[in-house]
């Protein structure tokens, strides 16, 4: 497990809750991400990286649909 994982743009991660995410932009405290399957973006802050590779996030901020 890494908290506050540094994310790649432009790759798709998979969230413990079983979204795909694209990574959009990477922030100081988290990133931009969209999911695929809905559209809705949102910046996801204190980004936790598991080791077999999904993420999740403490909370998110101006969550709307792109």
């Amino acid at each position: 497990m890494k908290r506050h994982a540094k994310l790649t743009e432009g790759k798709v991660y998979r969230n413990r809750n079983g979204g795909d995410y694209l990574c959009r932009i990477v922030l100081q405290d988290g990133a931009i991400m969209t999911n695929l399957a809905s559209g809705w973006q949102c910046e996801a802050h204190t980004i936790t990286q598991y080791d077999d590779g999904t993420i999740e996030w403490d909370y998110s901020t101006g969550g709307h649909f792109e």
